[in-house]
């Protein structure tokens, strides 16, 4: 890995694109991934990401900075694509580089083992819901976001 250097909170965004096989379609998708792993999984023992009531629920910018600078290390490649409705899709891709920066973090153990297995903890439960459904699970379940939501269900 060489030179770079990997900030603990951007452990989970890496974390959950190991874990969903290399690629999350989508800003809403990842942000609801990781506010799940975020709160469900990882809990008190380690708190990434600061959330905020959006237009979709839990949105954290710095989650969005620090994907952003994973690509800048080459890491995970984030390309867009216009959806059917004309609105543009962000698309998270772990590279090789990203691929081999996990295998060299998690040989590590620890604290990221910790942060790694909670990511395939949210991946199996969530990370095969379509994204109506997974906006209405955290909404079911952390129904204080859907205060400013444009979402309706």
């Amino acid at each position: 890995m060489g030179s770079i250097t990997i900030d603990r909170e951007s452990l989970v965004p890496l974390a959950l694109l190991d874990a969903m096989d290399g690629e999350i379609q989508g800003k809403t998708r990842l942000q609801k991934l990781a506010f799940l792993l975020d709160e469900e999984e990882l809990g008190d023992q380690f708190d990434a990401y600061t959330y905020r009531k959006y237009d979709y629920g839990p949105f954290s910018k710095s989650l969005l900075e620090d994907i952003e600078d994973l690509e800048e290390k080459g890491l995970v490649k984030i390309s867009t694509e216009k959806t059917v409705g004309g609105n543009t899709r962000y698309d998270y891709v772990l590279e090789d580089s990203g691929r081999k920066a996990v295998e060299q973090l998690t040989s590590r153990g620890g604290d990221i083992d910790v942060i790694f297995n909670a990511a395939e903890a949210i991946a199996n439960e969530y990370g095969h819901l379509s994204l109506r459904d997974l906006i209405e699970r955290v909404y079911d379940r952390h129904s204080e976001y859907t205060e400013n939501s444009v979402y309706q269900y």
